[in-house]
């Protein structure tokens, strides 16, 4: 009982000071809480952008490369390749048989051929890029129906007039009635609307567009029969038209290994066949696993911005306790000569300072909490709160609180007694 009441007397000698000084105290707390909550903020916003970015690459599959065609730099187009104002570039079916024939362990591999359209409907005209694809496209992609189907396998067959819409386009054109079965002119081609998915994936719609929810898909063979073979679409100055035979291959892969594996040959089958750079490779496993990196490094820089908040805190706390030394140096005499130990002293200065930065890093918490939802309401940004962002900012409070009261507190108990006593 002895020891808990001397533990309760040290404890509440320190926190009486902190009291009897109010306006100081406050200062002191309010530093180290803009320290913590610019610590949350800064790793909740890192994470919330990490987060996003992370999921638009997984939206494009782990176990996906993905090959875009690209419009090669100016001046790279051999002059036989421009006929008639005409520039041919990107992917073509020999290199969808070549990367299938030759790259080990390919589940599927899906190509897609985009264009611009107008499309119109009940009154209602708007420019639509226009996904010609094939019905495994559905679960390489791993889009979200909502309603209706994709395309089967007879409808590639047949080349069947359906096409499906994103959730958006089909409210843009049919407003509060059901599209299913409805008719949608492309291009002034009569397509029935089979099916209804959330949005494309925001990545596999590269140069078609940069409005995701503005996309309509259609069986490849279809797009061929009815708009033609290749893409035509004007050049920079109006005149110069562009073909492009394929937009994109995609190759699902067995596994994550088969992947890198496989991106290597594609990248040296590409390089052998296409003396332009008219072709781009992604793989999405790679730009996940560089991105992680890149996080730890961006997570590491804005904690260590961050902490200069907690640091000049600390310098406060310091300059704090050695004043606070300096005005209860008769105090502490006659604490000594009354029998407290040198440790007695140390643990009364280290409470006074612990005490302060654990009331500012709680309200840090709270306000680190509410700033990172604000930015995300007014600014739209993603950001995400967790338990390691919170107690991170906390720890580095305790740990500042405790190395800036150490010096004051251990000066205070080497302080001697009869000089102390002395002291006015």
């Amino acid at each position: 009982m002895k020891g808990v009441h001397k533990v309760v007397d040290v404890l509440g000698l320190g926190l009486h000071s902190l009291v009897v000084h109010k306006v100081r105290s406050a200062l002191t707390v309010v530093g180290i809480l803009f320290g913590v909550w610019s610590v949350i903020a800064m790793l909740a916003i890192n994470e919330g952008l990490s987060r996003e970015a992370q999921r638009t690459l997984r939206e494009l599959g782990s176990d996906n490369i993905i090959i875009d065609s690209v419009k090669p730099p100016a001046g790279e187009a051999k002059a036989g390749e421009q006929q008639w104002g005409i520039m041919h570039y990107g992917l073509t079916r020999q290199d969808v048989v070549r990367l299938r024939d030759n790259i080990p362990d390919v589940v599927r591999c899906v190509i897609t051929h985009r264009t611009l359209k107008k499309a119109y409907s009940n009154g209602r005209i708007g420019d639509v890029s226009v996904i010609a694809t094939e019905p495994t496209y559905a679960d390489v992609s791993r889009i979200d129906m909502l309603a209706g189907r994709f395309f089967r396998p007879d409808d590639l067959l047949r080349a069947k007039p359906h096409c499906v819409l994103t959730r958006s386009l089909a409210e843009a054109f049919f407003v509060c009635d059901d599209p299913l079965g409805k008719v949608l002119r492309i291009g002034g081609q009569p397509f029935v609307v089979v099916g209804i998915i959330r949005q494309l994936p925001a990545a596999l719609a590269v140069g078609s567009g940069s409005d995701v929810g503005n996309h309509v898909l259609v069986p490849i063979s279809a797009d061929r029969m009815r708009f033609g073979k290749f893409t035509v679409m004007f050049g920079q100055g109006g005149s110069t038209f562009e073909k492009v035979e394929i937009s994109q291959i995609i190759l699902q892969m067995k596994d994550e290994e088969s992947v890198i594996n496989g991106s290597a040959v594609a990248r040296n089958l590409l390089g052998r066949y296409h003396e332009k750079r008219d072709y781009e490779i992604r793989v999405p496993i790679e730009e996940i696993e560089a991105m992680r990196k890149n996080r730890r490094l961006w997570t590491l820089m804005f904690t260590a911005i961050a902490a200069v908040s907690l640091l000049v805190g600390g310098i406060g706390i310091m300059n704090i306790m050695l004043a606070s030394v300096t005005e209860r140096t008769r105090e502490i005499g006659i604490r000594r000569a009354l029998g407290a130990k040198k440790r007695d002293i140390v643990v009364q200065f280290l409470i006074e300072a612990v005490s302060l930065t654990a009331l500012g890093g709680l309200l840090g918490i709270a306000v680190g909490i509410v700033v990172p939802w604000a930015v995300e309401q007014i600014l739209g940004v993603m950001t995400v709160v967790t338990a390691m962002t919170m107690l991170l900012p906390l720890v580095m409070a305790a740990a500042v609180g405790l190395i800036s009261g150490l010096y004051p507190a251990i000066r205070a108990a080497k302080l001697d007694p009869i000089a102390a006593l002395r002291h006015e």
